[in-house]
């Protein structure tokens, strides 16, 4: 292939993007995805061992290819992380806007940081907040709020309080941030470590989080609405973040 090939395949791509309905209310999403339950266990084996400087970071190859785009289309000015865990994934989002040329601000909150990686510990560009989401307000003030500087990514990755959490930042969101929920296809093992140890065998997630996902985003369509590219990147809703990326209009 030469170099005019190259072009017009680029081309191509460009013409095929720009054609698509990019974002749409949550309401018009269908609750499936491409991906069966067979690959899903098979990209889980190597999930649970996917690391990030050597620090767990718990994400699948589909994810962390579509977040690095949309961290290097969207350049947040802030990051908040709702579960930290060992930091891995707080660390690689961090390296990825250092590496972007991003000023970025990096926040991960857990509600037990003892588990945080050392790697993770002595990172200057992550700062971990210790506390409670299902106190929310108190981690997060008013005051402190206003004093972070947008667009935001909010990626919230704790699986408890979800519309408690979405409710309070609501308030101060503005046009452009992204909001990014996981771990809501159905689909995915409900244990951690299924897919990769046998004798785990396999459970299905659920669809609780979607649900509540879903009841928080509708009726508010003119507010929030899913971004197919990146939802559908790979197939639709072929992620582990079912309808889960929503761009603040």
């Amino acid at each position: 292939m030469d170099n005019s090939e190259y072009y017009s395949l680029r081309d191509k791509v460009t013409k095929e993007l720009s054609n698509q309905v990019r974002y749409v209310p949550i309401e018009e999403r269908k609750d499936t995805g491409v991906l069966p339950v067979e690959l899903l266990s098979s990209i889980s084996h190597g999930k649970f061992q996917f690391n990030w400087r050597g620090v767990d970071v718990m994400k699948d190859p589909l994810d962390l290819a579509i977040v690095q785009q949309l961290l290097w289309e969207l350049k947040p000015r802030t990051v908040i992380e709702f579960g930290a865990y060992k930091g891995g994934s707080a660390l690689w989002t961090a390296d990825m806007l250092k590496m972007f040329g991003c000023k970025s601000r990096v926040i991960s909150v857990d509600i037990d940081l003892s588990l945080l990686d050392p790697e993770a510990k002595k990172s200057t560009d992550v700062e971990f907040i210790e506390g409670d989401l299902m106190q929310v307000k108190t981690i997060f003030p008013v005051e402190f709020l206003k004093t972070l500087e947008h667009p935001w990514f909010l990626v919230e990755d704790c699986h408890v309080n979800l519309e408690g959490i979405l409710e309070h930042f609501d308030h101060f969101t503005e046009p452009g941030d992204y909001i990014c929920v996981e771990d809501t296809n159905p689909l995915i093992p409900g244990v951690i470590g299924q897919g990769l140890i046998k004798e785990l065998g396999y459970t299905f997630w659920g669809p609780e989080k979607l649900n509540d996902l879903k009841n928080f985003f509708s009726g508010r369509s003119q507010r929030y609405m899913v971004d197919q590219r990146y939802t559908d990147m790979f197939g639709y809703n072929a992620t582990w973040n079912m309808n889960g990326f929503l761009k603040r209009m």
